[in-house]
């Protein structure tokens, strides 16, 4: 009985690999977009339970979104110019780039270009009514704003 079960379970789950290759080993982005595509059906389908099975294979397809993430050129260096900001910095910064914005776009929630760039180099920090003019702007949280450190 063992025996058979177990090359059941192999040949299913070979079969699985062999169907799911693309998005269990991401290495394009037509793979990535699939993959992405798959986890957000995925997401729909599931039943919010721990016991639900589409969570562990949402989990697997999960981890190989992240590890082809993590080996975008693009990503390794967001990653790395968002550990040397400060969080505000980084939102800033990607509101500029989402909204294709430059530092004189943002006279009315902060002021003068200098003081835009002085904010963007670390040099000065947003104010309460800076914030709270960007978040009324973007529709955004002005959390996003801070840094929280888990306790």
């Amino acid at each position: 009985m063992q025996r058979q079960q177990t090359q059941v379970l192999k040949q299913t789950f070979l079969n699985f690999a062999h169907e799911a290759s693309n998005i269990l080993h991401i290495n394009t982005d037509k793979d990535y977009t699939d993959a992405l595509e798959m986890v957000e059906k995925l997401f729909e389908e599931a039943v919010d339970n721990k016991d639900e099975p589409l969570n562990d294979l949402i989990d697997l397809i999960s981890r190989a979104i992240e590890k082809y993430e993590l080996s975008q050129e693009q990503i390794i260096l967001f990653e790395k110019e968002a550990e040397n900001n400060s969080q505000e910095i980084s939102i800033l910064k990607t509101l500029m780039e989402q909204h294709q914005l430059s530092i004189s776009d943002f006279k009315d929630e902060i002021g003068s270009k200098p003081l835009v760039s002085m904010i963007l180099n670390g040099k000065r920090n947003l104010t309460k009514e800076h914030i709270s003019k960007l978040s009324i702007r973007f529709n955004i949280n002005p959390s996003l704003f801070f840094h929280y450190l888990n306790g």
